[in-house]
């Protein structure tokens, strides 16, 4: 399904080792700037709606910590979108009064929660003290409620041996969905020594793929996974996800959005939506688009090149520096 990605604010109540988002780590007091005003959400919304886009997947930072959360879900609501959304599940008791007013709760389509370990040890080793029963508890109350609620766990160094585990307490808590990714490197998950070596990377599918087929509750892998063919389908690349950053901006991608190591602005910035429509914005991002297609066709074409191809988003993240030091390829391969 088509679907507009929005990143409601660049702040998180978590630290967690393995993020690879460059966030401001800390309460959302005098940082206004770190989150997406309503008034241009709406815009936004407004613009995407009139181009056939119904469904927003709202991401951060923490989306609940935006100070004006439920008025956000407003207007999501109002202009007949259905919503879904990713949380930590800290202060989940506030998260799920916001969403429960009903024209809000009409349109939810669900929340997905991060859990990063089958046990409460991995999880807080990864993600803090507490984290986990307070996934746990919050995937329970969902369930009590009527909220289908799903998980997405990011398989690293500290999990890896976690993912049957995993599997079977998604199926535990009776989730409808359950979603496997790679580690996306850093420089500073990287020096956690927490990233898999690529050799690792296909084992960790295939066993993703075997315990697809063992449980009920649906089971997948993120994009991003070894692949045969070289040209790129991901969704942005074929215009299906839209990624609206917390400045306003739209952007290639969420996964190379506001990236740790990056520099300041990449190509992939491709307009500010504050100054001009989203349609403007689209025109800028089909040349890029078009651009990368010519170059992953040349990349194909050439023997020493073409090997790089197989994990399209270690790619990007090399293709459009958003690394300080050696490419992540590179370094995956020692």
């Amino acid at each position: 399904m088509p679907r507009i990605g929005i990143e409601l604010n660049n702040v998180c109540n978590l630290d967690c080792t393995h993020c690879f988002r460059s966030i401001y780590r800390g309460g959302a007091e005098n940082n206004h700037d770190l989150f997406l005003p309503p008034e241009l959400l709406e815009k936004i919304l407004t613009e995407a709606q009139a181009l056939g886009y119904h469904h927003v997947a709202i991401t951060g930072g923490e989306p609940p910590m935006h100070p004006r959360f439920g008025e956000c879900l407003d207007i999501i609501a109002r202009l007949g979108y259905t919503y879904h959304f990713l949380t930590n599940a800290r202060n989940f008791g506030k998260t799920l009064k916001a969403v429960s007013e009903p024209a809000r709760r009409a349109k939810l389509a669900g929340i997905s929660f991060s859990l990063d370990g089958a046990t409460e040890a991995t999880h807080d080793g990864i993600r803090g003290k507490g984290s986990y029963r307070e996934v746990v508890t919050a995937i329970a109350t969902c369930q009590a409620v009527g909220i289908e609620a799903s998980i997405i766990s990011t398989i690293n160094k500290a999990n890896r041996h976690e993912i049957d585990q995993l599997a079977l307490l998604g199926a535990h808590l009776k989730v409808r969905r359950q979603i496997f990714s790679h580690q996306n490197p850093t420089e500073h998950n990287v020096g956690e020594d927490l990233v898999l070596p690529l050799t690792e990377w296909r084992a960790v599918e295939r066993d993703v793929a075997r315990v697809m087929t063992g449980f009920r509750h649906d089971i997948s892998m993120a994009v991003g996974f070894y692949t045969e063919y070289f040209l790129p389908r991901c969704a942005p690349l074929a215009l299906d996800d839209l990624n609206i950053d917390y400045r306003g901006r739209l952007t290639l991608c969420c996964q190379l959005s506001n990236y740790r190591d990056a520099k300041g602005d990449g190509e992939d910035v491709v307009g500010d939506l504050r100054r001009i429509s989203l349609p403007e914005a689209l025109g800028n991002l089909l040349g890029l688009v078009r651009k990368v297609h010519g170059e992953r066709l040349a990349m194909a074409a050439d023997p020493q090149q073409r090997e790089k191809l197989h994990y399209p988003c270690l790619v990007c993240v090399e293709r459009f520096q958003k690394t300080s030091k050696e490419p992540m390829l590179v370094q995956l391969t020692r």
